[in-house]
C-alpha cells in the first residue's frame, strides 16, 4: 500500500542541527516514507509549523554556539510551538536539541542563557568534562501493550535538573546508561507528542520498534521500515551487547 502523500515532516536547520551523524534521522525516515513531503526550514526561513501542522517536526542536536542561535531563531515562535505541543502534534528533538526547550542553560563561567521554556528543567554545561555511555531503555508508550526498548549512545558536555512540571514526563526509563544526569535513570522528555532525547546513533536507524512506533503516530501505518531485517539485526546485536559490563566506559 501506498504511503500517505499528506505527510509532511519539518526538518527544522539542517546545515548545522546534524552533530553526531543525527542528520541519519531525516535520512532514515525519507528512506521509509519516500511520498512523504520533508520541508527542510534553513536559518533564514519562516517555518512551516509557524502558519501549519505539519506531521512530524524535527530537530537534531547542534554545537553550544549554535543552540544560541536556534533559540533566538525559535523564539518568535515559542507560542505556537506550545499551542502545537497542547494539540498533541508528534515532535523529535534528539541530541543536544533538547535544551533549547528548556528554562535556561548555565555555562561553565556561571552566566546563564534563557531558553524557551516550553519544558521544566535547567541545563548545565560542564565543559570541559564529558559524559558518555549507551543506554537501553524504555519507552514512556502507556498506550503500548508490549514495552518498547530504545537503545542508544549519550555523548555530552550537560546534565539536566528536571523540575517539579506534571505536565511531562521521562522519553524513557533506563535500565542501563544514565538518564537526564549522572543520578538519574530517567531520560529525556515527553509532554503530549514531544519527544525529547539526548539519544544519539542516530536515533531512528537503531531503533526499528520507535521508528515503528513514531511511523504509527504521524498516521502511516502503512509504512514499510526502510532496511528492516539490517537494522533489526544491528538492534537485538546492541540489545545484548550494551548490556555487558563496562560497555559504557569503552563508547
Amino acid at each position: 500500500m501506498s504511503v500517505n502523500a499528506k505527510t509532511v515532516i519539518e526538518v527544522l536547520y539542517p546545515e548545522y542541527a546534524n552533530q553526531a551523524g543525527d542528520n541519519g534521522n531525516a535520512m532514515y525516515l525519507r528512506a521509509c516514507l519516500p511520498d512523504a513531503e520533508f520541508i527542510e526550514t534553513m536559518h533564514d526561513d519562516v517555518p512551516y509549523f509557524a502558519e501549519h501542522e505539519p506531521s512530524l517536526i524535527l530537530l537534531c542536536g547542534m554545537s553550544e554556539a549554535q543552540q544560541v542561535n536556534t533559540i533566538k531563531l525559535l523564539q518568535p515562535y515559542r507560542d505556537r510551538l506550545n499551542e502545537l505541543i497542547d494539540a498533541g502534534v508528534p515532535m523529535l528533538f534528539t541530541g543536544s536539541a533538547p535544551e533549547v526547550l528548556g528554562a535556561k542553560i548555565v555555562n561553565p563561567d556561571g552566566s546563564e542563557t534563557p531558553a524557551l521554556g516550553l519544558l521544566d528543567f535547567v541545563t548545565h554545561c560542564n565543559t570541559p568534562a564529558r559524559y558518555h555511555d549507551v543506554v537501553i531503555g524504555d519507552l514512556n508508550a502507556p498506550e503500548c501493550d508490549k514495552a518498547i526498548k530504545v537503545v542508544g549512545f549519550k555523548i555530552q558536555f550537560t546534565q539536566m535538573e528536571a523540575g517539579a512540571s506534571t505536565g511531562q514526563q521521562p522519553f524513557c526509563r533506563n535500565e542501563v546508561g544514565f538518564g537526564l544526569n549522572k543520578q538519574s535513570s530517567e531520560e529525556g522528555f515527553r509532554k503530549n507528542n514531544l519527544m525529547a532525547t539526548w539519544l544519539i546513533g542516530p536515533l531512528l536507524p537503531l531503533n526499528p520498534d520507535f521508528t515503528r512506533y513514531l511511523l504509527d503516530l504521524i498516521g502511516e501505518k502503512d509504512a514499510p521500515l526502510a532496511f528492516e531485517d539490517d537494522v533489526r539485526a544491528s538492534y537485538e546485536e546492541r540489545l545484548k551487547t550494551f548490556r555487558l559490563p563496562g560497555m559504557g566506559l569503552a563508547y
